[in-house]
């Protein structure tokens, strides 16, 4: 909870009276694992910050399951995409451990905006972190190696392997769970 009263009054420059307001909107659920917090064909209806957990955001095709984001405590989680358009989502976020989320409604929030356009603030903030992440991602597939896109991941999130399995970070970097024992095994090496 730190961690968002210090987003609303550091990097907002917001006050307390704005984080109460928005609180005061939030609601909490729990999920266990392997819960879904949403699933594909669904419109996603909220914003929620990670209070505790891992979460995983995925595709599927003719091929399987493909990750393509993770989510773990003070990280942003929603299916951005359906929560601005208002139209079904292509993808599915599942818990991967007991988790907890703090949510506002795209109602209520819009409800916040309509009282107060400082909480536009709060949606650039959140509308930049996912385009910075997303823009990121695509570069690291365009420009990167999977050892380098390994290194890149395990820098981001160093404690990622004691939350998230070896299988849905190979999926998540685009190769095969023995590949990524592999990279891992070079990367060891060349330490």
């Amino acid at each position: 909870m730190e961690t968002l009263i210090s987003l609303f009054s550091e990097k907002l420059g917001l006050d307390a009276r704005h984080f109460e307001l928005f609180y005061q909107e939030c609601r909490t659920k729990h999920l266990k694992r392997h819960e879904h917090l949403i699933r594909e064909g669904s419109v996603c209806k909220f914003i929620g910050v990670v209070i505790s957990g891992t979460f995983r955001s995925y595709v599927t095709n003719e091929n399987g399951e493909h990750n393509n984001d993770f989510y773990f405590d003070n990280h942003f989680v929603s299916a951005y995409t359906s929560f601005l358009t208002q139209m079904p989502t292509n993808c599915n976020i599942e818990a991967l451990t007991d988790s907890t989320i703090l949510y506002i409604s795209f109602e209520k929030l819009n409800k916040l905006v309509a009282q107060d356009d400082a909480f536009l603030k709060l949606g650039k903030y959140v509308s930049d972190t996912y385009f910075i992440r997303k823009c990121r991602r695509e570069t690291s597939f365009l420009k990167l190696s999977a050892a380098e896109r390994y290194e890149a991941l395990s820098g981001l999130y160093p404690a990622i392997e004691q939350h998230v399995s070896q299988y849905h970070i190979a999926s998540y970097l685009g190769v095969k769970p023995e590949s990524l024992s592999r990279i891992k095994l070079l990367t060891y090496i060349n330490k």
